[in-house]
This record gives C-alpha cells, sequence and structure tokens, in this order.
C-alpha cells in the first residue's frame, strides 16, 4: 500500500547495527553510553503496537532509542502512519519538561529526518499495567500522577497562558491531525459499530450488540466526541493509560507523548482512570489461593480517589498563584475567581467521567484490548470481568454530570463489583 503520509527524504527503518554507529556519533548519548560502535549491545525491547525501540548499552550506561515506523508496527504496512507523530512526541517532552521534569524520560537526541529519538533509560522501572496485573502496590502512585495532571495542564492552559501564548502552543501542535482523527474513531466511532477491526471476547457478543443499540448512550458518546474535537484547554498526552506510565515504589514518569494536542484535559484524566477501573475489573481474574486481590482493588480504588483528588489541589494552588489574564484580579474578586475555577473543575470533572467510561468500552468491545483482561485465560471469567466494567463504563458515560466526586466512583465501582462474583479458582 502507498503510505499517504509525507515520509523524509533521508528516512530509513534503522537496524541495529545503524543504531550502535548513530549513537556514537552523538555526543549527549555517547556521554551515556561510552565506548565506540564496537563496544555496544543494542537489543529491540519494542512492546507497545506503533513504533519500533531499543535498548543501547555501552561501557557506561545505557539508553532507549525509538523509531516512529511509517505504519502501526502491530499490523504492518496495511496501515500506513505518519512518521511525524515523533515529532509531536519529542514536541510534547520539551514543553512539558519545563513543567514536570520529574516525571518524565530525560531526552538526549532527536533526529527528525530517521524519526528517531533517544531517551533516558528507566531502568528498572516496569510498566504500570504489568505492575498492576501483578498484584503490586505504589505508595506514590497517585500523588505524583495528580501532580503531573495539574502542572502539564494548567501550565499549558488559559489558566495560565495569555492568547497569544496559548495560540502559539496551539499551532504547533495542530499539525498531529491525523492521530486526533484516529482517536476520535477508535474511541468514539469504531466501538459502536461491528467495525471489521473490532474484536470481543467469546460470550460477550450479546452485550456489545445492546451497546451497539443503546441509543442513549450513543447520543452521549457523540456528546463526549463533540466535547474531543472542539474542547482547546491545554496541551494533552492524548493516550495516558497505565501502558504509558513506568513505575517503581519510589518513582512515576510518563512516556509515549506522540498523541499530544491541544484538547480537553478530561481526556487525560479519564483515560488514566479507566485504565485504573479496567484494572480494578480484571483483578477477579488474576486471583490465586493465596491472594484474592482484595488488598489490590482497594489499593486502585484508593489511587483513584488520590489522583483526582491530588489534581484538584494542586490545581486550585496554581490558580491562586500563578493565575493568568483569564483570572483578570481587576474583573474578578478573590472570591469570584475561587468560584470560577470550582466551576470549571466541576466541568473538568464530569468530562473526565464521560472519557473513563468512553475509554473503558473502548478497550473491551473496540480494536485494542488491554493486558489486564487478556491475560485472563478462563474465558467466561474473563467475560465476566469484561461484563462488569462494561456496566460501570456505560453509567459513568450516562451520568457524568450527575456524579459529585471520586468517591461515588468507588461507591459504584464497588456497588457493580459485588454484582459479578468471582468463579472458584484454585
Amino acid at each position: 500500500m502507498t503510505n499517504p503520509f509525507p515520509i523524509p527524504p533521508e528516512y530509513r527503518e534503522v537496524s541495529t547495527a545503524d543504531l550502535a554507529m548513530i549513537a556514537s556519533d552523538l555526543p549527549n548519548v555517547a556521554d551515556r553510553i561510552g565506548g565506540p560502535s564496537s563496544a555496544l549491545h543494542v537489543t529491540e525491547v519494542s512492546d507497545g503496537n506503533m513504533n519500533a525501540v531499543w535498548r543501547i548499552t555501552g561501557p557506561e550506561g545505557s539508553v532507549i532509542a525509538k523509531q516512529a515506523l511509517p505504519y502501526i508496527r502491530v499490523i504492518g504496512q496495511s496501515w500506513p502512519f505518519p512518521v511525524d507523530r515523533i515529532t509531536y512526541e519529542h514536541r510534547a517532552l520539551s514543553v512539558q519538561a519545563r513543567h514536570v521534569p520529574q516525571y518524565l524520560p530525560r531526552v538526549y537526541d532527536y533526529l527528525p529526518d530517521l524519526g528517531l529519538l533517544f531517551m533516558q533509560d528507566l531502568t528498572p522501572h516496569v510498566v504500570l499495567r504489568h505492575g498492576l496485573i501483578a498484584g503490586t502496590h505504589y505508595p506514590k502512585l497517585a500523588s505524583d500522577l495528580g501532580e503531573y495532571l495539574a502542572r502539564s495542564l494548567f501550565y499549558t492552559s488559559d489558566m495560565h497562558l495569555g492568547t497569544v501564548q496559548k495560540n502559539m502552543l496551539a499551532d504547533a501542535f495542530s499539525g498531529n491531525a491525523h492521530l486526533c482523527e484516529t482517536t476520535q474513531d477508535v474511541v468514539f466511532t469504531g466501538p459502536y459499530w461491528d467495525a471489521p477491526l473490532n474484536r470481543i471476547t467469546q460470550g460477550q457478543q450479546a452485550r456489545a450488540d445492546a451497546l451497539r443499540a443503546d441509543v442513549p448512550l450513543k447520543l452521549a458518546i457523540a456528546e463526549l466526541k463533540h466535547i474531543f474535537c472542539t474542547s482547546a484547554e491545554a496541551l494533552i498526552h492524548g493516550d495516558l493509560h497505565t501502558g504509558s506510565v513506568m513505575v517503581t515504589a519510589e518513582d512515576t514518569r510518563v512516556i509515549d507523548p506522540e498523541w499530544s494536542f491541544i484538547g480537553p484535559m478530561g481526556f487525560d484524566i479519564g483515560a488514566l482512570l479507566g485504565n485504573l477501573l479496567l484494572s480494578y475489573f480484571s483483578q477477579k481474574g488474576h486471583t490465586t489461593g493465596a491472594d484474592d486481590r482484595g488488598a489490590q482493588r482497594k489499593f486502585l480504588l484508593d489511587t483513584i480517589v488520590g489522583v483526582w483528588t491530588a489534581f484538584d489541589t494542586g490545581f486550585r494552588q496554581l490558580c491562586r498563584t500563578k493565575p493568568g489574564p483569564l483570572l483578570h484580579q481587576k474583573v474578578l474578586s478573590e472570591t469570584d475567581q475561587g468560584a470560577f475555577v470550582d466551576r470549571r473543575l466541576a466541568a473538568i470533572f464530569s468530562d473526565t467521567l464521560g472519557f473513563a467510561g468512553a475509554k473503558m468500552i473502548r478497550r473491551i468491545i473496540g480494536i485494542s484490548h488491554v493486558e489486564d483482561f487478556e491475560m485472563i485465560t478462563d474465558i467466561p471469567l474473563r467475560a465476566t470481568c469484561e461484563a462488569g466494567a462494561l456496566d460501570l463504563a456505560r453509567q459513568l458515560v450516562l451520568d457524568r454530570t450527575r456524579l459529585a466526586g471520586p468517591q461515588d466512583v468507588v461507591s459504584l465501582a464497588r456497588q457493580i463489583d459485588g454484582t459479578y462474583p468471582a468463579r472458584n479458582r484454585p
């Protein structure tokens, strides 16, 4: 298939031998790994759906190299995709590094003609999704991610920036439109008809058919799609799920912002909370005789409350201490400013719940599923876990303006979870 997207004239898919030579010629990279190209060891560690990723190890350390392929890696050349998506990843990391450097990988170099980015090797971090499947608790996760969201969203929004600054930022990310269009399709359109690449767990077809015939749900999804398309609130990550976070017990890093654009704040927060809820409903499928996963389910619900609370607290503090022209002191008194921020956060929370539900639905009856469920080999049990998640997702979408806070979400999740008892497992 002919690729419809521009490809730089010097672009090529690099090999491991290429990478050793390239890395040794880049001073910032060479300083991290040491030694000539002959002393470097290159290992492919591609894990996500989109890109090729390698670890380059030398006598003094290691780095990660990531190349945007001109197609989606897990599908192949039958699905062409823009190479310049990595331009927006580099750009997003550069912008966010001004505000949340402690929650990002460091960038060492970027070669736009090759779509190639060299970054910090986050060993011994693990992908958050994998850690949650394993039943691991991360005590700093909620506060770290809440602060990341508060700072990254506030400082790139109209709450802080003036009109000229905000428009310049929007212009810098406007070219990432194809990825926005893809998100619109896979989140808000594809799951609601019999799209060719959709996948559904055995035993889940009737429930999927019911959702696709659910007019109130589809109208609410259309409203959320409209918000996604028209709300230009802040620079958002665009794909902030538990596979885009790497963690240790003491450290949290957000990776892979190649889907970044100026969009609704609630989309990032909702994507994260929705994936934590998917993890919550999957836990019964990961029980063992020694662990009923009760503690992990509680940790996940506490984390959901903690993320929103830390975001809310941090965002309010920044509005008080770093306000932009929108919060003009000659127009709004301190009390009035507080009332305005209350209204904005209420709207963001409503959007968050709707987007969380939409993301949950798309990960169960859409094109791309999550390992939280896919690793449950007992198919009827997997379907039961997914059913609970779908029930909650539908309510989040339909009741997004009526749920007052994260505790309401937790109560609803517990209630729905209790209606789906786990099957007996050895």
